[in-house]
Formats: C-alpha cells, structure tokens, sequence
C-alpha cells in the first residue's frame, strides 16, 4: 500500500493590506513554494504556502521574520482519485444511461448507453433540459424517421435519436468549441451522424420528422419561422424556465402543442408541426 504523501504547509496571517499582499507574494517568489492561496476574513488575510520538504518549509519561515506564521503538515489529498470517485453513470427517463465512461455502466445493462464525458461544458445528461428531451424523444416513434439537431452541443440528443432508432440526425452547432466534442462523442458512441458549425441557413432545405432545440428561448423564438420550414412531424423544444412556456407556445403559432413536461423551474414541450 502506497504511503500517504504529506504537503508541508505554512500559513502566513496579517492584516489585510494591497501593500502587504504584495510584500508577502515578493518574498514567496523568493522561496520554493509549490503554489499558495489566500483567503481574507474579519479584515485579516491568509496565505497558505505548500512546500515539497520541510526542510524547504523552514528555509521559507527565515524571509517572513517578525510576521504572524504558522507552520503545519498535512496529508496530500489526490483531488484525481477524489473525482474519479464521484463519476458515476446516470439513468434517464425508462431506456436511457449516460455515463462518462463505460466501465461505470453494470454489466448486463440493457438500456441505451451514451458515453459523454462529465466535464465537458456542452450537455452531460445531468441537467434537467436534457433529461427532458431525452424523456420526451422516448414517447415518440423515432424508428426510420430523419431527425435534427439544433444547438447541440455534445450531441447528446443527436446520439439519443440514433438510439431509439432514427435512420439519419444531423447535428449543428454555432460554437466553434463545440465541434470537438461532438466529433468525439460521435466516435466514443459508435454513431454514424453529420455534424457542422453553422447556422440553419447551411442545411439549404430538406424536412425533418424530428428536431430537437434543447437552447434558450432568446434563441429558439426568432428561430422558429425558419425551423418551422424544416420541420415535417414533431418538434421538441426545451431549455425554457417555466416562466416562458407561453412566450414559446405563442411563437410556435404554426404548431400544436401535443405534450410537455416541468422539473424544476424548466420546461419541456413537443409540438406537432
């Protein structure tokens, strides 16, 4: 078994002051220091230093003479392991599990999986909008059908509808940042799925029996009027606060509300188009 690393840390502790801040980063410039934080609390500030050594620790303590230090040893915590910990796959709506690695789905398991990493800022399952129109998507006969992805971030939706069986998704996004990891995504799943960084006017025609808008409504209601010409089925919006549904429902004029769906404080609805 691996021995616990220790941090030698020392603390310095002064009344908070732009000089002294200075002062005191001046002279840990000087010593081997590993990295500091500081925090500030009834007009008093904290600089906690780490070192490798003790020896190190002591050698620093000589340049902070007269001051307020405190040394102290601490177990090293491996943050890594701590995260790698907490990962855990995710169950969504009667068929769906989403987990950033496939080591952490239970063998036998006979949902549909979708391996989206947890860090990635582009829709991991866990939030509410997307367990939404994932929950959604399962109450349609996606089989055979040629779905659309708007905004899609990880392509977690696209995925989804490949899933459930749908003969071809298309997804886009207008984040230049999001086109990694939904190129990714696609091949950690094993889908076979076009995807681009545009706008809906690159798609030059063509209709859709399914479009997901899981965005913002300040996005999806001036999209509306375009994507209704796209559209030939159902269409599943989502990422609206509840306080908003009507804003949304009023927009889809060429559309009939046919079902939806609250958690929270947000807002899921399918329209037939």
């Amino acid at each position: 078994m691996t021995a616990p690393m220790t941090d030698f840390v020392l603390e310095i502790a002064y009344e908070s002051d732009p000089e002294t801040d200075e002062d005191v980063q001046a002279r840990l410039y000087l010593t081997p220091s590993t990295g500091n934080v500081s925090s500030e609390a009834g007009g008093r500030t904290t600089v906690t230093a780490f070192f490798d050594s003790a020896a190190a620790r002591s050698a620093a303590m000589a340049l902070f003479a007269g001051m307020d230090v405190r040394p102290d040893d601490r177990e090293r915590v491996d943050w890594l392991d701590r995260y790698d910990q907490s990962l855990k796959a995710l169950s969504i709506g009667r068929s769906f599990v989403v987990a950033p690695d496939p080591r952490l789905i239970a063998t036998g398991d006979r949902r549909h999986r979708i391996i989206v990493p947890q860090e990635q800022a582009f829709g991991t399952g866990s939030h509410e909008t997307t367990a939404l129109c994932i929950e959604m998507l399962e109450w349609i006969d996606v089989r055979g059908r040629r779905g659309l992805d708007i905004g899609s971030g990880s392509g977690i939706l696209a995925i989804a509808m490949l899933r459930l069986g749908a003969s071809k998704v298309i997804a886009f996004d207008n984040d230049p940042d999001a086109f990694g990891p939904m190129r990714d995504n696609a091949m950690r799943n094993h889908v076979d799925m076009p995807l681009f960084i545009g706008s809906l006017d690159a798609l030059r025609g063509g209709r859709f029996g399914i479009i997901t808008m899981n965005i913002l409504p300040e996005v999806i209601i001036p999209l509306l009027p375009v994507v209704m010409g796209h559209a030939s089925g159902d269409l599943v919006l989502s990422g609206i606060l509840t306080t908003r549904r009507d804003d949304v429902i009023r927009a889809a004029v060429h559309a009939t509300l046919k079902d939806e769906a609250t958690r929270g404080e947000w807002w899921c609805g399918r329209f037939q188009v």
